[in-house]
């Protein structure tokens, strides 16, 4: 497994509960752009509508050496390659308990581009100043020691 990018954003605004492996949907030059790490999955999501998942909002920029002149949306909803019973075990964790479905890291397994989703919620302020404190006594600690 050879991780291309991470979510930055994922561990101060979101704490996961459960995570999914799946592929994605993906055309054109769009896989050399992403191997090449000319992605960012920051300010992504993911949606599920009528039975299938897509993740919306996911950055990638136009490969700069193709020769085909092929116009692709930079942020164009792509479907995500999940098997139907998972699909519906999220959406219903989704609605049961006002979960949001967030990709964390962007990899390649065997030549092919896989994404980790979880479900996540979402952190409130109080929630962040308490991971703030936490890590800021672990980081007097190690110093001490």
């Amino acid at each position: 497994m050879h991780i291309l990018f991470l979510n930055k954003k994922f561990g101060l605004n979101y704490s996961s509960i459960e995570s999914y492996e799946c592929g994605i949907s993906l055309k054109g030059t769009e896989v050399k752009s992403i191997t090449k790490a000319n992605a960012t999955i920051d300010e992504s999501f993911a949606i599920i509508k009528d039975g299938e998942a897509f993740l919306v909002n996911m950055y990638v920029a136009p490969f700069e050496q193709d020769n085909r002149m092929q116009v692709l949306e930079t942020t164009r909803k792509r479907k995500l390659l999940l098997h139907k019973h998972e699909i519906q075990k999220i959406e219903y964790k989704m609605k049961k308990e006002k979960l949001t479905l967030v990709p964390t890291k962007v990899y390649l397994q065997n030549g092919m581009v896989k994404i980790e989703i979880a479900l996540s919620k979402h952190k409130k302020a109080a929630d962040k100043r308490n991971d703030i404190k936490i890590r800021d006594a672990e980081r007097h600690i190690k110093k001490i020691v």
